[in-house]
């Protein structure tokens, strides 16, 4: 009996995309040969397929290593004998992650996300591109409890963390619309008292390497924290549109007073929203000028239906060409990113985004790992949604499709798994 035969399914699409074997096949394995019971690949989908399944603590292995289901899944050898054999236990899939955790590993991890996502494209668009595609960026914080190397107190959200960064793609910039292979295709781990933007520059150019192959016009859309000069003047640079939020200062604010306040009269039910041009606008420290798109939100209360007693505005810098997007049409693309933010709380839910090792190289292998577990699982939820026409939320696909039971019988010289009635569909 198995409550896991959702494993199976994440074997499918790893075999038939070449997944974890192409990823196993590049990386060094110091181990002899004729001396290791389990591959490098078998090591890698038990650790993958109990992340996607839900399993974020280490102890789980010991647990799943006797589950039908992930042997099954995860055994790499033919014949029935898997239904009697075992999988490795927790000091095997720690020593893993330390075996991951030099500086070549880490980057043959880290190179296999856009791969990934790549390659379900590819497979979900028969072979194609998307024509348009967004790349997301935004650091996230990891909360900690123990002594792990790196980590500190962050005053903004007065915590221990790790503040790492990620990149993510999707298809014309909506992770809820057309699922042409969307999912992280960059990261990486930084100690928890760095700025928001520290590193910022690279990871850009890196982030934007490792997406061109998946779309044909490439965009960036970033938040306040990583609006900094370099940071702009690098994207641009790589001939890459983008457009991000810029915090507000006593300059801007000059620019917006003109026009915030509100016309004579009774005020219309339904509120405004307003996207004006405010033409070319250059901080202190930029080396060049941007467009400059005010934004101006006077909606009532959804609660009580009074508005405030000044709108709220915020300011958009870009360097798309006024012709090409709309203030409003930039506003509305913007906005998609919400959808972005919505796959951090994905990933905290489903995946978990606890980084217990000591070493900040070991925590960063952990992170990379349950990126490519995330992709791997949005692959499932991209293929549902295209089967049945409607959204799923990837806590949904684990609960009623990973976590799905079954009985395990060999009969006839074969394994047979009888799925439940509810999720067999």
């Amino acid at each position: 009996i198995t409550s896991d035969a959702g494993a199976l399914l994440l074997r499918e699409v790893d075999h038939h995309l070449g997944l974890t074997a192409d990823l196993a096949a590049g990386l060094y394995d110091p181990r002899r040969p004729d001396r290791i019971r389990y591959g490098q690949v078998e090591l890698l989908r038990q650790h993958l397929y109990g992340l996607a399944l839900g399993y974020a603590h280490q102890d789980d292995a010991d647990t799943l290593a006797h589950d039908p289901a992930m042997k099954l899944a995860v055994w790499d050898r033919p014949g029935k004998q898997v239904i009697k054999e075992r999988l490795a236990s927790q000091p095997s899939d720690w020593r893993l992650v330390n075996r991951l955790s030099s500086k070549p590993q880490r980057r043959a991890l880290n190179e296999a996300l856009p791969v990934w996502v790549s390659r379900h494209q590819k497979a979900a668009g028969h072979g194609r591109k998307v024509v348009s595609g967004t790349l997301d960026i935004d650091p996230f914080p990891i909360e900690l409890h123990g002594r792990q190397q790196g980590a500190a107190w962050h005053g903004h959200y007065h915590r221990k963390i790790y503040y790492p960064i990620a990149a993510s793609f999707s298809a014309e910039g909506d992770y809820d619309g057309a699922r042409l292979g969307d999912g992280f295709v960059h990261a990486i781990l930084r100690r928890g008292n760095c700025g928001g933007a520290e590193g910022m520059v690279r990871f850009a150019k890196e982030s934007i390497r490792k997406a061109r192959p998946l779309a044909t016009h490439l965009d960036v859309r970033i938040d306040a924290g990583l609006v900094e000069g370099p940071v702009l003047d690098a994207i641009d640079d790589e001939g890459v549109r983008f457009v991000g939020r810029i915090k507000k200062n006593a300059r801007l604010d000059e620019l917006a007073r003109p026009y915030l306040s509100r016309q004579p009269g009774r005020p219309t039910k339904d509120g405004d929203e307003f996207a004006i041009e405010l033409g070319q606008y250059r901080a202190a420290s930029w080396t060049r000028s941007y467009r400059l798109v005010l934004v101006i939100v006077d909606l009532p209360d959804p609660k009580t239906g009074l508005r405030q007693l000044f709108p709220h505005y915020f300011f958009l810098v870009t360097n798309w060409r006024a012709e090409r997007r709309s203030a409003w049409g930039l506003l509305e693309h913007y906005r998609k990113r919400g959808t972005f933010e919505d796959r951090y709380g994905e990933f905290n839910a489903v995946i978990g985004p606890g980084l217990p090792a000591g070493s900040f190289a070991a925590n960063e292998t952990a992170l990379l790992l349950k990126l490519l577990a995330f992709n791997l699982a949005g692959m499932i939820r991209g293929e549902l949604e295209d089967s049945t026409g409607s959204g799923w939320d990837l806590k949904r696909v684990q609960q009623t499709v990973l976590k799905a039971g079954a009985r395990v019988s060999e009969h006839s010289q074969r394994i047979f798994v009888d799925v439940a009635r509810a999720a067999g569909v």
